[in-house]
């Protein structure tokens, strides 16, 4: 299925009459986008003289696939990505449909932080899109936002991120789930400090086990794209994550107004 022929799928299984955008990055065999790993395996399973590959002669596909949710496409995550324990995605309570705002950040890059995004830009940004009232969910998309971006293999390329107090800022404003088309809120070599992800989380930068300020049932998704026709402002998102038993999962992300 076509990325044309999805859209149009999902917008009439989801009976959306508005606009809609798809903003996931599938996960695809051989495909790395991020994190020095190359990208999934896939290969029939074999069971004596069975084989699950209708090409091979087998009766169906059936086909084993080794990949980092992190890594290799869009994914949604929760703290226990840097806290011992066990903390899944799969435990929280996500809303169908929620409240969200997109904003669109120019990063600029200087010497020795790289391209940091500060709260003043993002403040600014939110300012104008028409700010985070009632809003539960906030959407970055980073400028320039050309369609190769689809495609980007971030590893090793120092990608934009976000100074800890936009993490910090965001949570004390209620926002409880964070989208972004970037590999990772945080810079990609930091020390593993992580510490914007620790801030929204509501985390210490030395905290290994949630503390009583911990934010059990706030997510970041990253890795997304947003496609340059959807506009700055409010959206519904619908936030769809495999049931899987892990701190991060592939996810599916949807704007529609």
């Amino acid at each position: 299925m076509d990325l044309q022929t999805r859209k149009t799928y999902l917008r009439e299984s989801m009976n959306v009459q508005g606009e809609f955008y798809d903003l996931s990055l599938a996960i695809e065999e051989g495909r790395s986008r991020a994190w020095y790993i190359p990208g999934p395996t896939v290969s029939p399973v074999r069971l004596g003289t069975w084989v699950g590959a209708v090409e091979e002669g087998g009766a169906v596909n059936f086909k084993d696939w080794h990949l980092n949710p992190h890594a290799h496409g869009s994914h949604t995550e929760t703290l226990g990505h840097v806290c011992q324990g066990n903390f899944p995605i799969h435990h929280v309570d996500l809303p169908f449909a929620m409240k969200a705002l997109l904003i669109s950040v120019t990063p600029l890059r200087s010497e020795g932080t790289g391209a940091c995004i500060t709260w003043p830009e993002v403040q600014a940004c939110v300012a104008a899109a028409g700010g985070l009232s009632g809003h539960v969910a906030l959407i970055v998309r980073t400028l320039p936002n050309d369609f190769s971006k689809r495609e980007m293999n971030y590893s090793n390329q120092d990608a934009p991120y976000f100074e800890p107090a936009v993490g910090r800022e965001l949570a004390a404003l209620g926002i409880a789930h964070w989208v972004v088309d970037l590999p990772s809120v945080d810079r990609e070599e930091d020390g593993g400090a992580l510490a914007c992800h620790r801030a929204f989380w509501g985390l210490q930068l030395s905290d290994r086990d949630p503390g009583p300020d911990a934010r059990l049932g706030a997510t970041i998704s990253e890795l997304v794209y947003v496609p340059q026709e959807a506009q700055d402002g409010t959206w519904t998102l619908s936030l769809q994550v495999a049931p899987l038993m892990n701190d991060a999962a592939p996810s599916h992300p949807v704007i529609y107004r």
